[in-house]
């Protein structure tokens, strides 16, 4: 396969969210674009996508997209591509993810905006031809993380509400054309049927029903960055006093 179908150089970000458990910091400024060490998060995001020779970006913008556009316009060695989600305020991001549905069904990867991940995560998804997720294989799990089941190294299910997980999705994950065209059927059917406000795990959810999806074992610190908590935590991981 070409790199082009095995989604090792095109990335999907989703940074439409309000970012309301932020308020008021992301009043004003979307999530994706709050410092941690000095720089943006949206902006550690894509100096992974270039160091790992990523040649497409993205981004799907909601809140102040404004702000992230004129952000990746200053962005060098990417061609970086903005779609602008109208229904940001009402819908969950399986919404924002359909609305690149004709970017991704060659393959993809795709990374949540409010996410900060180790380097090596990203040489290690283009050494699997597999469509894998990126897992912290945590034996402590709480309500809100969003977990994932796997049997024989492969994922079986993914959910907030699973009995029996085996570790969390970190929100980075990457699709090769097949996977990624059934999970864009999938996403189709959750927006026909009017469930706007899933979020796209539930599409992986039924996805691997059919298609159990492959593992990549996070080894490093990374981090999801929702409230004020995330972000001291983030700024302490990535460097900042």
């Amino acid at each position: 396969m070409s790199e082009t179908e095995t989604g090792d150089d095109h990335a999907v970000v989703l940074a439409a969210g309000m970012g309301r458990r932020l308020q008021p910091l992301t009043d004003d400024t979307p999530k994706a674009l709050l410092e941690v060490d000095g720089q943006p998060i949206l902006g550690h995001i894509l100096d992974r996508f270039t160091a790992a020779n990523y040649e497409r970006v993205t981004i799907v913008t909601g809140h102040e997209a404004a702000q992230i556009r004129a952000y990746c316009e200053e962005t060098n060695g990417l061609d970086v591509e903005c779609v602008h989600s109208d229904a940001y305020r009402e819908t969950n991001n399986s919404y924002s993810l359909w609305l690149a549905r004709d970017r991704i069904r060659e393959g993809f990867t795709l990374v949540n905006g409010d996410t900060l991940f180790p380097a090596d995560c990203l040489e290690r998804l283009r050494d699997v031809d597999d469509s894998v997720l990126v897992v912290d294989a945590k034996d402590s799990l709480n309500g809100e993380e969003m977990k994932v089941a796997i049997e024989d190294g492969r994922v079986t299910a993914v959910g907030k509400d699973l009995p029996d997980a085996d570790g969390e999705y970190i929100g980075l994950c990457k699709f090769g054309p097949e996977d990624a065209d059934a999970l864009v059927r999938q996403l189709d059917d959750l927006v026909e049927t009017g469930r706007t406000d899933e979020w796209y795990e539930a599409a992986f959810d039924r996805l691997v029903a059919d298609r159990p999806l492959g593992v990549v074992t996070v080894r490093d610190r990374w981090i999801e960055i929702d409230d004020r908590e995330d972000l001291r935590a983030g700024r302490q991981l990535w460097g900042e006093a």
